[in-house]
């Protein structure tokens, strides 16, 4: 066992409800009162199954980890694209294809020259059609809480918990690396493989394969290699193509209004299984910009968090996003301006660097 915290791990009960371990490892058991036994899993370690009641709040769960190979070898005499290519033919076997909604958390910060500015936090629904959907997900927000924006440029959050599930959930949109028509974008290498008797996983690592700046994805994709469902994405994008893009967006313009210029940008996307169907079960964006106004420059790093709760598939509820993505969803959360009573969420704890963004516009306030 390497006893290091292990981040992000799904934690589920018998009725499919679950959250996930923050940075270092927390969740809180309160989040389980109805609970009978809990299944603690993470792609690179052996599920665990604890009975609730055996549980107390100082416990420390151990998880066995597997072994990670990271040798370029060939898988069955197949090519990292031809498994590509049969994960994405797989695709419609391990989705569903009814509609359904998604209950869960969302929690989105922002620092600016470092430190806290902004945090917005909201429960929500997605609904989703199923096959043949053009809309993709529709989300509402059930309640939330926000701090009021101390960013001295106002930096919006944009997009919100409606953009992070339809730009994020690539595999049920066969989009980008998964878009069967134009793979030839892309450049695939077989990088490894997460040895498990019970599920082994191959990991393809995954680059652009020309010079066009707005192809700029690269990271590793995780592959179940009994079902071939795509579990794990991580994806970054290229930093010399953003340059090149904010470059020439940028060329003879000038603005009144704040410049936010696109620095860093990288995801990771999970999906797990829930009632023998994969759904985007966590999704973590971390973005670098520029913030500039005349002379004043500031640097802003913003870092978004979707996981998911529930998933409802028998008597799914029809609903239209239910604010403005164009305006900012935080407008429609209710602001706490002197964060009275901003306590942990039992749903996903804080991290450190939350914390520290929590008190910094605390301090702001004093």
């Amino acid at each position: 066992m390497t006893r290091e915290p292990i981040q992000f791990a799904h934690i589920t009960d018998e009725k499919g409800q679950g959250t996930t371990t923050n940075e270092v490892g927390k969740f809180s058991i309160d989040y389980f009162v109805e609970s009978n036994n809990i299944e603690f899993s993470h792609l690179a370690y052996r599920k665990k199954n604890i009975k609730k009641n055996n549980l107390s709040k100082k416990d420390t769960i151990w998880l066995s980890p597997y072994i990670i190979s990271l040798e370029e070898v060939f898988v069955r005499g197949e090519t990292a694209k031809d498994i590509i290519i049969k994960a994405i033919k797989s695709i419609p076997q391990n989705i569903i294809s009814n509609p359904f909604n998604l209950y869960g958390f969302y929690r989105e910060s922002v620092q600016e020259d470092g430190k806290g500015a902004m945090l917005t936090e909201v429960s929500f629904m997605t609904y989703n059609e199923g096959d043949n959907n053009p809309q993709g997900y529709q989300a509402e927000i059930i309640q939330g809480r926000r701090t009021e924006n101390h960013t001295k440029l106002n930096l919006d959050a944009v997009g919100g918990i409606a953009t992070i599930v339809r730009n994020a959930d690539m595999v049920r949109s066969k989009s980008r690396m998964f878009d069967i028509d134009n793979l030839s974008d892309y450049t695939f290498k077989y990088v490894g493989e997460i040895e498990s008797r019970e599920n082994p996983i191959l990991i393809i690592g995954f680059s652009p394969s020309n010079d066009n700046i707005y192809n700029n994805n690269m990271g590793k994709i995780y592959i179940e290699r009994e079902t071939m469902a795509i579990v794990q994405i991580e994806t970054q994008k290229d930093p010399e193509k953003i340059k090149a893009i904010v470059a020439s967006s940028l060329e003879g313009k000038k603005s009144k209004k704040p410049v936010f210029i696109l620095i860093e940008a990288k995801a990771t996307i999970k999906y797990r299984k829930v009632h023998d169907k994969y759904f985007l079960s966590f999704v973590e964006v971390d973005n670098v910009r520029n913030g500039i106004l005349g002379q004043e420059s500031y640097r802003y790093s913003s870092n978004a968090k979707y996981i998911l709760t529930l998933v409802e598939h028998i008597s799914p509820k029809k609903l239209s996003t239910n604010y403005d993505v164009e305006e900012g969803f935080n407008k429609q959360v209710i602001a706490i301006p002197k964060l009275e009573g901003w306590n942990e969420n039992n749903t996903m704890f804080f991290s450190e660097e939350e914390r520290k963004i929590l008190k910094d516009i605390r301090d702001l306030r004093n």
